[in-house]
Formats: C-alpha cells, structure tokens, sequence
C-alpha cells in the first residue's frame, strides 16, 4: 500500500510540475504530461511502472475524456456540419489507408497485415485532439466542431475496422463481419435515440439534484460502454457516443453546471492526466536505438506524416476553408497515439505484425503524438488574431 500511495504522489507531482516548467517553451500541456511520463517511467528514472491500478486510472481517463468530448460537440452545429466533417473524414481515411496498405505490403505483410496498417496510417487521436482543441479554447468554434467531429469519424470508423480484421485474422467468413458491422450501427444508432430519451426523464427528476445528475451520467455511459464491449466495440467509441447523446438532453444551464463545475473537475483535475501521463509511461523510448530497419521506419513516419497532412489539408480546403484554417486542420489530422497503439498492440499479439512493424508504429506514435500539438499550438498562437477575428 505504501507504494502505492508513492507511485501516486510521484504521479501527481510530476503533473503539477512538468508543465507548468514546460509551459515556459511553449509546450502544450498534454505533451508536457506525456514528456513527465517518459521521465518518471520504467525506462528513464524507473520510479513508476505501468501495474494494474494506473492502467485502471488510464482507461478510465481515457473514457472520461471522451465522454467530454461528446458532451463539448455542438449538436445543432454538427448535424449542420455533417457534410463537410464526412468529406474531411473520409479523405483523411481512405487516402492514408491506401498509402499504409502498400507500404505493408512493400516491406512483406500479408492481406490482413497490410490492411492493418492501413487502418494504422488512417487513425487520428481523439484524446489529443480534442485535449488541444481545448487547449486553445477552440472546442466550441464552428471550425473546432468539424475538427472533432472529422476526427471523431475517422477514429470511429478505423475502430470498426480493427474490430473487423481481428475478426478476419481468427477466420470469421464475410457475411459474419457484414454482421457485426451492421450490429455496430444498429449499437450507435441505438445510443443516440435512446440515451437523450433516458436523460430528458432523469434530468426533469433531479432538476435541483446536482449528484444525482452526477451519478445517473457516470452510470448510463459505463452501461453504453459494457454494451459495446459485448459486441466488440473499443470503449472509447461508447462514451463518445454517450456523451453526444447526454448533451443533447441538456439545457445550457444543466451543460454549463454538469461541466464546468463538476464532470471538468472530475475529469481534468485527475483521470485525464493520468491517462496522457500513462502513454509517456509505457512509451518505451529505447526502441529509437533500434535502427536495423530504417526504411521501414522512415516509409512509416515520412509516409503518413505526409499522407495524412495532405488528404486533411485537400479535405478541409474542399468544404471551403481558407489556407490558415486547412493547414492548422491538416495539423490536426496527424497525432496518432490511442487507437494506434490498440491496433499495434492487438496486431503483434495475435501475430498479424512483427516486432519490425510494431517499432515503426511506437516511434510513429511518439513522433506524432508529441511534436504535432507544439506545431499546431505555435501556428495557432502566429495566427491567433485571425482565428479571433473569424
């Protein structure tokens, strides 16, 4: 137990002071986190190591912050949105995941393989994403919304189809895949119409309950979440979902309480960055020293950087922004780090991918996941009055 009690106060140190040193360079605070993960993890100084109870902490974290995400998406903007959120997804999707395919394939992956690290080279980071985007207080912006929503998309649909290789990987024939991703609409679908329904008679109950509120929504997101992991989806998908539903039962007023004063305490006061300062913990920076196979990792890195910046870039200009707007959006689609690293670490587990492929995604993980948000913030910050002014 005493160790426990340090490993925490060690965490909790390391996040009131690492950012606040590495804010004085202009670091976003995510990636300060991060950074204080790698520091005090198993491979730097060795004072915390990945156990059970920060892995809870993580996952948790890692829910919370997507519910937080649904809760901060502008319903009425988004479903206004659609159009172009769709567009910018489904370009920074499929061109991406053709470039990962044939890089796959190029450096010796099989069909699945190959179609694995399609799905890698097309995955964003939600966490990361919408972490920035509050970062810089642009999360209720008309172009934050289509950020988030865009991105939200793309990790959606890059989840179903992991769940759908592993499927494929264990020999599940077509028509089976065709039904689970069927069943994955159905679950979707089934969470937008029943969830605010549910809300709507919860809220007008406990109208002057605050805790009540509190707990009702802590208890129908973990429900969403248990149901979707019954079917095969990731957590995350179920409380982002559950969070868009929730919010669409809320008032401003019932919003602005449920956030500001309680769900963002709760969350960003100690979940969340637990969860950013557990990727910099099982982030095992000792595999840069491993360059036998520098091509491979140079295609990987180089590729989707560029793969993913470009397609986000033409999508955001497409719908109608201007060149700032489809830079700082083509930035966004980059950080790579959660949904990635779930599909690196199932593909070497059930042996779709070699240790060579999985070296290549780590470093691309850190790569993106690190000095993409310090890109994006110091553009943002050039472009500050601009972005004020629209």
């Amino acid at each position: 137990m005493e160790n426990l009690y340090f490993m925490f106060f060690i965490i909790m140190t390391s996040i009131f002071i690492v950012p606040t040193v590495l804010k004085r360079f202009n670091i976003p605070g995510i990636t300060s986190v991060m950074i204080a993960g790698i520091i005090i993890g198993p491979h730097v100084l060795g004072l915390v190591e990945m156990n059970e109870p920060l892995k809870v902490f993580s996952e948790f974290g890692a829910i919370f912050l997507m519910f937080l995400a649904g809760m901060e998406v502008d319903n009425e903007t988004l479903r206004s949105e659609f159009k172009s959120s769709s567009i910018i997804a489904l370009l920074s999707l499929i061109i991406p995941a053709i470039g990962g395919y044939f890089v796959g394939k190029y450096f010796g992956l099989n069909e699945v393989g190959a179609m694995l690290y399609g799905a890698i080279f097309s995955s964003h980071s939600v966490g990361i994403v919408y972490a920035l985007l509050n970062e810089l207080k642009l999360t209720k912006s008309k172009f934050g919304t289509v950020v988030l929503s865009s991105t939200l998309f793309v990790d959606l649909i890059s989840l179903i189809i992991l769940s759908a290789i592993i499927k494929m990987s264990t020999g599940v024939n077509g028509s089976e895949i065709v039904s689970f991703i069927i069943t994955d609409i159905i679950y979707i679908i089934g969470l937008l119409l029943l969830v605010p329904f549910a809300s709507k008679l919860m809220f007008s109950k406990y109208s002057h309950l605050h805790i009540k509120k509190i707990h009702f929504v802590l208890f129908i997101m973990l429900i969403s979440i248990l149901a979707g992991e019954y079917i095969g989806l990731h957590p995350i998908i179920g409380a982002f979902i559950t969070g868009v539903a929730v919010s669409e039962a809320l008032t401003k007023e019932e919003h602005d309480e449920l956030l500001n004063k309680n769900l963002n305490a709760i969350g960003y006061g100690f979940f969340i960055p637990i969860f950013f300062l557990s990727l910099g913990v099982s982030t095992d920076i000792t595999v840069l020293g491993n360059l036998k196979n520098i091509y491979l990792i140079l295609a990987t890195v180089i590729g989707s950087v560029i793969l993913k910046f470009l397609s986000g870039y033409l999508g955001y200009f497409i719908v109608g922004y201007d060149k700032v707007k489809s830079v700082i959006g083509g930035l966004f689609t980059i950080p790579k780090i959660s949904a990635t690293l779930v599909a690196a670490s199932v593909g070497i587990s059930l042996g779709i991918i070699d240790n060579r492929f999985f070296v290549a995604i780590i470093i691309l993980s850190l790569i993106t996941s690190m000095i993409t948000p310090i890109l994006i913030k110091n553009y943002y910050q050039k472009n500050r009055d601009y972005f004020n002014n629209k």
